[in-house]
């Protein structure tokens, strides 16, 4: 099988690595050239892409049997150029190639916001009011309407990833002096980096189509997880000064049962505190 990761970072790489190992010619792009080197590392294939451009999208989707999109935006105001145009881009040249596809897609399940604490699933309606919200619900739609003409679209939306390079224990460090803004009341939904990697490779060998949601299965408060993470490492408690509003909006439990039913084991259900 041939594969293409288009936007290759930190989920990206280690899905690379998965299928490199199994012995399918992966390729992978990246519009940071000090990247290469380590994408090198984990496919057959690097490329250095300059921008949303339909001339270097188009050999990518000729030559490869499995598109996957795992692009990040840099910050808010790049949401519309990484994840919206890549759609259009994508859609206008599958549209005119007439080549079907399987495509991956990673979305987030911030495209729910807020539930008041509730549970989720794929059912469920979409609250996101921020711009970069609707932007990702428009790109979801677009890799969507892929199955109209024959591709097999599969969209895993991933709670808050975290991981090596990204623990908890550093997080609760860096918090220390700070107060935090909220009452830390609102509930976590996170999803380890080897299981987003995981469910890639399961959705690709098992031709999964449609919305899955990806979350472990604990779902603590913020003061609960952090308190927890600092009683743990010896740390001082984070503080919390709920008379601001807190970084954390969309309160909501997202249900991982859909991926579940499917067969898909978590390699980390339960919340590591590193």
């Amino acid at each position: 099988m041939n594969i293409v990761i288009i936007g290759c970072g930190y989920i990206g790489m280690e899905a690379a690595a998965i299928w490199k190992k199994k012995g399918f010619h992966v390729t992978t792009t990246t519009r940071n050239p000090e990247k290469l080197d380590a994408l090198s590392k984990v496919s057959q294939k690097s490329i250095l892409l300059k921008g949303n451009d339909e001339d270097e999208l188009m050999p990518l989707i000729a030559d490869n049997d499995a598109i996957v999109v795992t692009i990040a935006a840099d910050s808010p105001e790049h949401y519309e150029s990484a994840y919206l145009n890549t759609s259009q881009i994508l859609r206008h040249l599958a549209l005119e190639m007439d080549m079907p596809r399987h495509l991956l897609y990673t979305s987030s399940s911030s495209v729910y916001g807020d539930h008041k604490g509730q549970w989720v699933d794929e059912t469920s309606p979409l609250h996101a009011a921020s711009d970069q919200g609707k932007i990702l619900i428009e790109t979801e739609k677009n890799y969507l309407s892929l199955e109209e003409i024959g591709w097999s679209p599969c969209i895993l939306r991933l709670a808050e990833i975290y991981g090596p390079g990204r623990e908890l224990s550093k997080r609760v460090k860096q918090f220390h002096g700070h107060i935090l803004p909220g009452s830390g009341d609102h509930y976590t939904n996170m999803v380890h980096k080897q299981d987003c990697a995981g469910a890639l490779d399961y959705a690709l060998r098992h031709h999964l189509e449609g919305i899955f949601n990806l979350a472990d299965d604990e779902h603590p408060t913020r003061r609960e997880l952090y308190d927890a993470v600092a009683l743990k490492f010896h740390l001082p408690k984070v503080k919390w000064d709920p008379t601001h509003t807190s970084l954390h909006t969309g309160n909501k439990r997202v249900s991982n049962h859909k991926i579940k039913a499917e067969g898909f084991a978590f390699h980390h259900p339960h919340r590591l505190l590193d």
